[in-house]
């Protein structure tokens, strides 16, 4: 009997500590301006370094980022842009950019404050930011914020806030539970998809707009998101063919953070219906994978390329991943071809070459 209650006081403990880690972590006190990041190669599977295929995933390459910056960390987003860059936002209201080059280096790295994230009368709360979104032919982006829900719109370059907005539905949300993945549609309508918005069906509730949320006239719908038991949704990416890739992901024991990639289309989306998509990875131990919480896309070759990197909570017992893979939705068909999707060289280039 002791054996037994001595195991669920352990348990109690692991899940107590992971769902500190999920929440957030402890953040630095003492101030770093550094504006490097260093990059460290991994491996896919420790135990199996010919490890390849995860689902449709083929795997690159994976890489721990780092830096002494102290806001560097809790990377809640990613999006690709021209020239062969990402921008990630953070939960400490920081923007995090950088390419990357063949030696497996930063390439221009930064780390700065998001417009409105610091000064007189700002908390944590007014920088929670969790989703992000691009439009290349304005370069503008739209950002979500999770305590107090919002979208904020920026002008190119992230120079100012440009607009915002809140629907009465996201005053809802829990303080924890917000606007955690934003996309816009090629067509400029966009979702917002909350992480933790329980509706009565068991799914969770998302948002459609017809068009900018920020703009006047932009009007929305609710509907519920139904993902795999016990995830949340994290991410969300568009893909060439109009569907959505979308990061999800659990923390549980004994498998602590796993991972799932879903395949949704939105044309399948209705108003107050409730839509579940395919899932199409999975990332769980002993496979690399931590608190995944940012995804996207580019293309290599004529291949998609996903994207995915993780939020550390600013804990030392996280770490920042940022994994390459080949998304192969044809069984590893060539969509106009027919012919088998060639084998990854040895020598591709970790950046890309066009959105």
């Amino acid at each position: 009997m002791a054996k037994i209650m001595l195991f669920r006081l352990l348990r109690s403990t692991l899940l107590i500590a992971m769902l500190i880690c999920l929440i957030g972590g402890i953040r630095v006190v003492n101030r770093n301006d550094s504006q490097d990041i260093a990059l460290r190669p991994l491996a896919l599977d420790v135990n199996d370094s010919d490890r390849r295929t995860v689902g449709a995933l083929t795997f690159l390459r994976a890489w721990e980022l780092g830096s002494g910056n102290s806001d560097f960390g809790g990377i809640s987003a990613l999006v690709a842009l021209p020239g062969g860059r990402f921008m990630g936002v953070s939960d400490a209201g920081a923007l995090i950019g950088f390419g990357l080059t063949r030696d497996d280096k930063a390439d221009r790295p930064f780390i700065a404050a998001l417009p409105g994230a610091v000064g007189p009368n700002i908390s944590y709360e007014d920088r929670d930011s969790e989703g992000i979104a691009y439009d290349r032919e304005t370069g503008r982006f739209w950002v979500s914020y999770e305590a107090k829900h919002m979208i904020r719109r920026f002008t190119p370059s992230f120079a100012r806030i440009s607009g915002k907005f809140t629907a009465p539905e996201m005053k809802k949300w829990g303080a924890n539970s917000g606007g955690e993945a934003l996309v816009r549609l090629a067509d400029g309508r966009f979702i917002l998809f909350s992480e933790g918005m329980d509706l009565p069906d068991g799914s969770y509730q998302a948002l459609f707009f017809s068009g900018d949320p920020v703009e006047a006239g932009t009007s929305h719908f609710s509907f519920g998101y139904r993902p795999p038991s016990g995830y949340k949704a994290t991410d969300a990416t568009l893909l060439p063919d109009g569907r959505i890739l979308i990061l999800t992901r659990r923390v549980s024991f004994p498998d602590g953070f796993t991972a799932k990639l879903v395949l949704l289309d939105p044309s399948d989306i209705a108003k107050e219906e409730a839509i579940t998509g395919t899932v199409i990875a999975t990332l769980a131990p002993p496979l690399l994978v931590d608190n995944m919480e940012g995804l996207t896309t580019t293309q290599e070759n004529g291949r998609i390329i996903v994207w995915m990197i993780s939020d550390n909570n600013f804990n030392a017992w996280q770490r920042t991943l940022l994994m390459k893979f080949i998304l192969n939705l044809d069984g590893g068909k060539d969509r106009k071809g027919g012919k088998d999707e060639k084998k990854p060289d040895a020598n591709i280039a970790p950046g890309f070459q066009s959105l």
